[in-house]
């Protein structure tokens, strides 16, 4: 019986432990609707947040951190990214031509992504 009290101790510790994490790495909601409404976020918390679809050509992002973010299916172009985290970001079949300081070495991108030179992807 005691070796049962203790696995259900562990489970709970385990579930709060994971929910707080959980808590901790998510987007910002604010911080999603404000890129969504104005294309302007600097400095915001956007990990793992969902911008699909997302039209901010010329926005500031610069700050930002998009790590895991997907934004699958956007137009970016000339937005500023200087500084931003964009590690593991989906930006498959985004347009980034003229985007300014995107550092895309860590980024998912592919042959539908264009890159801030304006050549098709992937881009590095």
């Amino acid at each position: 019986m005691r070796r049962d009290a203790v696995s259900v101790r562990w489970f709970i510790a385990c579930s709060v432990a994971l929910t707080i994490i959980a808590t901790v790495v998510a987007s910002a909601p604010s911080d999603v609707e404000r890129a969504f409404t104005t294309g302007n976020c600097k400095d915001c918390d956007l990990v793992e947040a969902n911008l699909s679809g997302i039209r901010a050509d010329n926005g500031d992002f610069s700050g930002a951190n998009f790590l895991d973010a997907t934004i699958y299916g956007g137009s970016l172009r000339g937005a500023n990214f200087t500084g931003a985290t964009l590690h593991g970001a989906n930006l498959k079949l985004v347009d980034l031509t003229g985007a300014i300081g995107a550092v895309l070495d860590q980024a998912i991108t592919d042959w539908r992504t264009t890159c801030p030179d304006g050549t098709a992807g992937p881009c590095n």
